[in-house]
């Protein structure tokens, strides 16, 4: 036991993840901390699916963070394993399916994101394939490159073969859209498609008649100068506060419609009344655009 005694392995202040393993009770320790230990009994198992995700950071439920199985992929010919705590997959990885981050092997982003599709709700893989391709060009106050390129998300997946979620993973790839910055905003988006509302742009720069970038919203319906802006818990906070309050001057004194979207709307709405307050303000602002045509063509 590498020269430690019984008795500490059994001390209160150790908890044991799986046989074998033991560490600190009540560290704040990270999923490839608690996977390292694993990884030294079974050299073969590959940090993957929930746990793999972990690692990465990928944006994930509640429900998924609280889970604390330690899930690792394993070659197929590895007999069976019934260790405790541990969710023991048996499939074959490719070469580069399999990365090292702080000494632990763990699947790739793209092999993580397959996987997840298997065993996560459709809209979760949606939108952490946005979280993986999200990228703003230049103008935005804060540049950002995607962790994978949206055609290499893709290409990876339409060269995938008898995977398991391979079909929710190629229907998810259709839908994945570059400049979506969190879950919300993914869901908002996916549940303007599902009411059958046409899909909002991305990444839209709102810009001064000096061409000057002034406001980024979150989704924006141009044709109607309508934009909505999701805002997070972040934004409670006085000094962001002052600074949507400015964005929004802006964009109405440039004539634009805003709609601005609050976990508290999600939460007496559903995600689906807020697809049909967003349905209900682009009919109106069509509404009023094909009046102002009339007239003008009154007028000419």
């Amino acid at each position: 036991m590498l020269g430690i005694g019984r008795g500490r392995l059994r001390a209160s202040d150790l908890v044991a993840p799986t046989r074998g393993v033991r560490v600190p009770w009540g560290a704040a320790m990270g999923a490839a901390a608690v996977v390292r230990p694993l990884q030294a009994l079974l050299p073969d198992a590959v940090a993957s699916f929930i746990t793999a995700a972990k690692i990465w950071g990928f944006p994930l439920s509640l429900d998924a963070e609280r889970d604390q199985t330690l899930h690792v992929t394993r070659p197929l010919e590895t007999p069976g394993s019934t260790r405790p705590g541990v969710a023991c997959h048996r499939m074959r990885l490719a070469a580069r399916d399999v990365v090292t981050i702080d000494g632990v092997l763990v699947t790739s982003r793209e092999r993580t994101w397959l996987d997840l599709a298997g065993v996560l709700p459709f809209e979760q893989v949606v939108a952490i394939g946005d979280y993986l391709v999200c990228a703003h060009p230049p103008g935005f106050p804060a540049p950002r490159e995607p962790w994978v390129p949206l055609e290499r998300l893709r290409g990876y997946v339409s060269a995938q073969r008898r995977v398991r979620g391979l079909p929710a993973a190629r229907r998810a790839s259709g839908l994945v859209r570059v400049g979506a910055d969190s879950v919300p905003e993914t869901l908002l988006r996916l549940a303007l498609v599902e009411a059958g509302l046409p899909e909002p742009t991305l990444n839209y720069v709102i810009r001064d008649p000096m061409g000057r970038a002034v406001a980024w919203p979150d989704q924006a319906f141009v044709a109607l100068r309508f934009a909505i802006q999701y805002d997070g818990e972040h934004h409670r906070t006085a000094e962001q506060q002052a600074l949507d309050n400015w964005r929004n001057r802006v964009v109405g004194d440039l004539a634009w419609d805003q709609l601005i979207v609050s976990g508290a709307d999600v939460r007496r709405r559903g995600w689906g009344g807020v697809a049909a307050l967003v349905g209900s303000r682009l009919h109106r602002l069509e509404a009023l655009r094909a009046g102002a045509r009339s007239r003008a063509q009154m007028l000419a």
